[in-house]
């Protein structure tokens, strides 16, 4: 038997002080999330002024290559890029935002050598060698951006679930309880002033 739900003042006080708690639990619940939908459009906006700036450093990228291939040929330019250093040091961070992990990724910069000489070779194979390499980078901070976003977002979803249970399942059915509680305690002091009446009237 749950003791917690004996129609006592003791267990009325109890119930009473969780509601309390309750209210305010999901009050700071719900600044949370206003605070965690801030952050999760401000990353928004930004991952589209990424894009954007992507669309035009890759579109780039692609102009000096087609211009290098045209001008040196594409078996020179794939011995040019087979001769030149994958670079896979990567650094992953995290910072928090009101509990949630958020990455930062810190690429180390490594000077792009240039593996191949000057002869037979045009302006257009550097830029290529060069705006590739900004595409990395600017690949690497698009996939920061959202994966941010993807975990703001489920956290968000999160803490609107946990600020709904307690609004209309915890707090409603605590209420409902005390409610019942103090019905039962209302009955019995009536009954027992009623009875202590009839005594009076006795004697």
């Amino acid at each position: 038997m749950d003791t917690t739900k004996l129609p006592t003042k003791n267990n009325l006080m109890k119930i009473k002080t969780t509601i309390k708690q309750s209210k305010e639990g999901q009050m700071l619940l719900e600044q949370k999330r206003m605070i965690l939908n801030r952050e999760l459009e401000k990353y928004k906006a930004e991952e589209q002024i990424l894009e954007q700036k992507g669309e035009t450093l890759l579109s780039e990228a692609l102009h000096y290559l087609k211009m290098a291939n045209v001008e040196i040929g594409l078996d020179d330019m794939l011995n040019i890029s087979e001769g030149i250093e994958i670079d896979q040091s990567i650094d992953i961070k995290y910072k928090t935002i009101m509990g949630v992990e958020i990455p930062s990724i810190v690429p180390e910069e490594m000077p792009i050598n240039l593996h191949y000489g000057l002869y037979n070779t045009t302006n257009s194979v550097d830029m290529a060698i060069l705006k590739f390499a900004e595409v990395k980078k600017y690949i690497l901070e698009l996939a920061q951006m959202q994966n941010t976003i993807i975990r703001l977002k489920k956290s968000v979803e999160k803490v609107q679930r946990r600020a709904n249970a307690l609004k209309e399942i915890i707090i409603p059915k605590d209420e409902k309880t005390a409610k019942e509680i103090q019905n039962i305690l209302d009955e019995t002091e009536k009954e027992e002033f009623i009875r202590l009446k009839k005594l009076k009237k006795k004697r």
